[in-house]
């Protein structure tokens, strides 16, 4: 029996652990280590810089509740721009939906042509995509007339830093259009209070309205994770559209309890 196992420490106590089965892709692009692994349990996933950014078992949790609730919420998308998201997976969200275009913003090129030979990704091809290999904080300057914009970043660090300060926050809310929205993942609320507290307080000295949500995803750090819908005119309860039929997580049930946050992780956000 082969007892490989791939661990990722989200603590110096804590973490995750998958056996695996072998190891489909390894390298080092400019910007970071992409790795594509085989395992028992989440079948193939897709890590960077050692962390794990999806697996197939799971992935679709994380990508439906990022793109759902601000699609369904926005009275007429049209234009959306998804930045990082490299993978391809946000776009497939995306694409369940009438729009125009979406903006693929990736600044790491590799990352997206192995996913396209392991995952397949063969809705990129759809002529309704537009890829840039570019970092997002500069193609966001020259943009404008977005009705969505989906931050799909690593974690808040090293080259996606500038992704989470405020220069970058009010770029994208002079992109927006009226009825515009800003969706981002913003980490565990379980490992990363602290971070998703100042996150909270930029976003809102940017956005009129700002409301956090979670989800549940197995493979991220604590198991629980967190998002941020801001808006100046559009709130996380004026849904315009049902949903897209073959979504296998999201509903509007879900969508609504996914805004009610744990008592004291509520008390900490807003004390």
């Amino acid at each position: 029996m082969d007892n490989t196992f791939f661990v990722e420490h989200h603590t110096p106590n804590a973490g995750i652990l998958m056996r695996v089965k072998n190891t489909l892709h390894k390298e080092k692009s400019r910007f970071q280590d992409i790795e594509i692994i085989d395992t028992y349990e989440f079948g193939r996933v897709l890590l960077l810089d050692g962390k794990v950014m999806l697996t197939e078992r799971d992935e679709y949790i994380y990508h439906e509740m990022l793109i759902q609730p601000a699609m369904v919420c926005h009275p007429s998308p049209k234009n959306i721009v998804v930045i990082g998201g490299g993978d391809g997976f946000a776009v497939r969200e995306i694409l369940k939906y009438d729009i125009d275009t979406v903006s693929l913003v990736e600044i790491d090129e590799r990352v997206l042509t192995v996913s396209r030979e392991i995952f397949g990704c063969s809705w990129l091809e759809d002529p309704r995509v537009r890829v840039y290999y570019k970092d997002g904080t500069e193609w966001i300057k020259h943009r404008d007339g977005i009705d969505i914009i989906f931050i799909d970043s690593i974690d808040p660090e090293g080259v996606a830093l500038s992704l989470v300060g405020s220069p970058f926050l009010k770029r994208c809310k002079q992109s927006l259009s009226v009825d515009g929205i800003f969706v981002a993942q913003s980490e565990s609320p379980f490992y990363h209070k602290k971070f998703i507290k100042n996150y909270l307080k930029r976003l809102n000295s940017v956005f009129t309205i700002v409301k956090l949500y979670i989800a549940p995803i197995p493979t991220y750090p604590g198991g629980i994770w967190s998002f941020v819908f801001a808006s100046h005119t559009v709130t996380p309860t004026s849904i315009h559209r049902d949903p897209p039929p073959s979504l296998r997580f999201y509903t509007p049930e879900i969508h609504g309890a996914s805004f009610s946050l744990p008592k004291e992780f509520k008390e900490f956000l807003y004390e």
